[in-house]
């Protein structure tokens, strides 16, 4: 799993190679993972400054009564391009969204539709020195 979440351009044989798995050993156990749901699918992660998007924000929202993430307006929002993630999480803030603008005044485009929704509160990311990290299952000897 961390190979191919490292590298999904790796073939098939070398992924085989690397963990000691006969290239039809190999395919099969990844077949399994797709079948299953566990590897939901490959791309590309591209750099969004290179892209031109100068500013990654995260956006929380409390909306307004009658706004779900099913709501026209809603779906309206987060089928923008630069909208990157939508999360529906508990606590004081209904959703989450990470978005990718190209400067201020782009979020300030951004933050007007959402602000009609509910209550926002933004943060801009600084720098992200985290990011794309392999998901393994978990250890399944710990408490």
């Amino acid at each position: 799993m961390d190979l191919l979440q490292t590298d999904g351009r790796i073939k098939l044989s070398e992924l085989g190679r690397r963990v000691r798995l006969s290239p039809a050993a190999v395919t099969e156990r990844v077949r399994r993972l797709e079948a299953s749901g566990a590897v939901t699918g490959y791309g590309a992660r591209v750099s969004p400054a290179r892209l031109g998007y100068g500013l990654q924000a995260f956006i929380r929202v409390n909306p307004h009564g009658g706004y779900t993430l099913k709501h026209p307006r809603t779906l309206e929002l987060t089928a923008r391009p630069e909208v990157l993630e939508v999360h529906h999480v508990v606590g004081e803030d209904c959703w989450i969204l990470k978005v990718a603008v190209t400067d201020t005044v782009h979020l300030e485009d951004v933050l007007e539709q959402t602000s009609a929704l509910g209550r926002t509160t933004t943060s801009i990311v600084l720098s992200s020195p985290v990011e794309g990290k392999p998901l393994l299952p978990p250890d399944r000897t710990r408490p």
